[in-house]
């Protein structure tokens, strides 16, 4: 049955189709996210920003774990399916990662902005990027409908819990709060300790560590005139990127020191980056005497 959707799909395939529904599937990749994300905590809302890369990764590694437990084949090399773009398709099929992101994202923003234009916006991007899983050959369409409602029930979980943290004063000291971001990231590592997870866990420990030393400290803020916004953007990403790949030749190999590697990246993130924009007064507020 799930076969047939799938041939059927593919009655449509053309090369100019192929090209649009790579680009289309890029828009729930990890390279996206790592451009978009960011994008909201330098330029738009720092604390909507790490909000958005927390759930994000909360989704990650529910993926990942539910892929793990039920190791179900993607449809690569069943008879008659054409499947392209396979580097996109890494690890087992259940649940789509790419629908599940996407329905993440694009739906924390719906419910954060209320805005109808968004939520036409993000349905779209959501529908799209799923249906290009399938097209390609890569999923089969219960990845697709799990994936999608896994991520539903993940927003659901996520606005209740930011709910009770905005009503809630918890008083604690700096030291603590960078301890705890590196404890719990490592007690979900222990839990299920994917080559995965050590990436995005020590991204998430990283960016908050980072995020917490600057409102501390230097309590960096977004706004600024469009010319700077756009450099802040540029500077930032560049330098993200360089140091996410330069840094494997510096770390040794191994899980822990991708965890380290990512941790790096994250400071760079929520702190390297803003004391890099306050410094050359790229936003409107300057770093404390």
């Amino acid at each position: 049955m799930q076969a047939d959707i799938l041939k059927a799909i593919q009655t449509i395939t053309n090369p100019l189709l192929d090209y649009f529904f790579i680009a289309i599937t890029m828009l729930g990749s990890a390279g996206f996210y790592f451009i978009f994300i960011p994008l909201f905590y330098w330029c738009v809302d720092k604390r909507f920003g790490l909000k958005l890369g927390l759930i994000l990764i909360s989704s990650i590694y529910v993926n990942t774990i539910l892929k793990e437990i039920t190791k179900i084949n993607r449809p690569i090399g069943y008879p008659g399916i054409r499947s392209v773009f396979t580097q996109s398709a890494g690890g087992y099929s259940f649940p789509s990662g790419h629908a599940q992101g996407s329905t993440t994202v694009w739906g924390t923003l719906m419910v954060h902005y209320q805005k109808k234009w968004l939520w036409y916006v993000g349905i779209a991007i959501v529908l799209l990027v799923s249906f290009s899983r399938m097209y390609l050959g890569v999923h089969w369409p219960i990845d697709i409908i799990g994936g999608i409602l896994i991520a539903v029930l993940i927003i659901i979980l996520s606005e209740l819990i930011d709910s009770i943290v905005k009503e809630n004063t918890f008083k604690m000291t700096l030291n603590i709060k960078i301890l705890l971001s590196i404890l719990i990231p490592g007690l979900f590592i222990i839990i299920f300790p994917h080559k995965d997870i050590y990436e995005y866990m020590g991204l998430i420990s990283g960016t908050l560590i980072g995020y917490f030393i600057d409102k501390e400290e230097f309590d960096f803020t977004v706004h600024t005139v469009l010319p700077k916004q756009i450099l802040k953007f540029i500077i930032g990403v560049i330098v993200f990127f360089a140091l996410k790949e330069s840094l494997k030749f510096v770390l040794p190999s191994g899980d822990i020191f991708n965890a380290i590697r990512y941790a790096i990246c994250g400071l760079w993130l929520s702190l390297g980056a803003p004391y890099v924009f306050n410094l050359f007064k790229l936003n409107d507020k300057l770093i404390k005497a």
